[in-house]
């Protein structure tokens, strides 16, 4: 059975209401923390994959809630902040943008195009199972170029030798099989560090598996550093063989937690759920959980970061401890807006502020964060950017008591008359140069 919901939608009375038989298999989930589903289920993958790290808190949230109906037989499910795909047994769940119209998550793609700089010029919504299996595929880049970066995955391998360079723990019994009469060699076994091992061997299938898939090709080529990724591994991977494929498998399902190579666990993870498509798509096990979710506040906040970086706003990052500001003077207090430059501090917001005539209407708490950064920074003009449904008229603006500064809210407007994806992408480059037109406009002005 599929269902489509979209985020968000508990402001939605009549949305994500089913039979409770046909959805009884969501209610050992319900209300588990991201962060209990992720520990709970490898097969489960979370973007940002560092949950603990991200300032909304994302891990602390639920996927799902299942709330009681007037009708005892009928349910409601409730979503929050998290889209993407998740199966449960027979179930499968497309949790779409709550600013998308109509069966289309055309602005979850987009958004994921733009921030993981993969180019996908069709997108059919005919099998919805592929759809999910491109989903995967794309995400591939993002996590090998993180893997990477610390290095070729190295670990300890045993090898078997049958030759005259002794230089391990001799094999008594296969050496009488493979030696007797004696003719020069030993066999003996060594323990050698190599790169070329089951971490390894498994991201060479996934490779070699993704060449002969829709779009996968070109998923391997979408940048130099993912095909000199690509070229890395395998020339690493120099015993590749297509018939261990299973055998690999096998060998990766215990995730492994390297103290080192941190990244290359969730790449694992990622690979497994590539190469194991077929039959985990959404879950075939009564108690297998897989998929792949985002954090929609993280989401939005980076594809606006693809928008406003080249127009010189600042990006901090708070993983790895870049470009934060001190509220005060001994260096304690460190906070990490969202965008930040000269004399001006934007927060993107994943939330529905385009109807809001006056700023005083925005979350207190949103409000006074964006004060303290621009108390700090000593600027006098702060906002918000948020998705909008419709064209914004005027920029809502309100003046601080006793000081020149100002808030204002900011919107990019979401396309909701395309027919097609490739339609949609052309609209949603015309609304983000209106957005910074306007941005600059307004800067201009002030």
């Amino acid at each position: 059975m599929r269902i489509n919901l979209t985020d968000n939608n508990i402001g939605q009375p009549d949305a994500g209401t089913f039979l409770r038989k046909d959805v009884a298999a969501l209610f050992p989930i319900a209300d588990k923390t991201v962060a209990q589903l992720c520990r709970e289920n490898e097969n489960l993958l979370i973007f940002p994959y560092s949950i603990e790290s991200s300032d909304d808190r994302i891990g602390e949230s639920s996927v799902m809630s299942i709330l009681n109906t007037d009708d005892s037989e009928k349910v409601r499910i409730t979503t929050g902040n998290v889209m993407g795909f998740i199966g449960v047994e027979n179930l499968q769940i497309k949790i779409k943008s709550r600013f998308d119209v109509g069966r289309d998550d055309f602005l979850l793609h987009y958004m994921l195009q733009k921030v993981l700089s993969f180019n996908l010029f069709d997108l059919s919504h005919n099998n919805e199972q592929e759809d999910v299996f491109d989903f995967i595929m794309f995400m591939f880049p993002y996590f090998l170029k993180a893997a990477m970066r610390q290095g070729v995955y190295r670990e300890y391998q045993n090898f078997k030798h049958n030759d005259a360079n002794l230089k391990g723990t001799i094999d008594i019994g296969r050496h009488i099989a493979k030696n007797v009469p004696f003719v020069g060699n030993i066999a003996y076994s060594t323990r050698e560090y190599s790169h070329d091992n089951n971490m390894t061997e498994l991201i060479r299938h996934t490779i070699e598996f993704m060449k002969t898939k829709r779009y996968g090709q070109s998923v391997l080529n979408v940048d130099r550093e993912t095909i000199e990724n690509v070229k890395i591994i395998v020339e690493h991977t120099p015993l590749y063989n297509k018939n261990e494929r299973s055998s690999i498998i096998s060998k990766n399902l215990r995730v492994k937690a390297h103290p080192y190579y941190t990244e290359y666990r969730p790449l694992q993870t990622l690979c497994l759920q590539i190469l194991r498509m077929e039959e985990v798509k959404y879950g075939e096990s009564d108690d297998e959980i897989c998929g792949i979710l985002f954090d929609g506040a993280w989401l939005w906040e980076e594809y606006v970061n693809t928008i406003l970086r080249d127009i010189g706003f600042i990006h901090p990052e708070n993983k790895l401890h870049k470009g934060g500001i001190y509220l005060f003077d001994d260096h304690s207090g460190i906070r990490y807006p969202d965008f930040y430059k000269d004399d001006m501090v934007l927060d993107a917001k994943y939330k529905r502020l385009g109807s809001y005539e006056k700023v005083s209407m925005v979350d207190r708490d949103d409000v006074h964060q964006v004060m303290a950064y621009m108390t700090t920074l000593h600027v006098d003009r702060g906002g918000f950017i948020a998705p909008l449904e419709k064209k914004q008229v005027k920029i809502p603006t309100s003046h601080l008591k006793g000081r020149a500064a100002t808030l204002s809210i900011f919107g990019i407007e979401i396309s909701k008359t395309a027919s097609s994806y490739a339609e949609f992408c052309e609209k949603m480059k015309g609304m983000e140069k209106a957005f910074v037109e306007s941005l600059n406009c307004f800067i201009d002005k002030s």
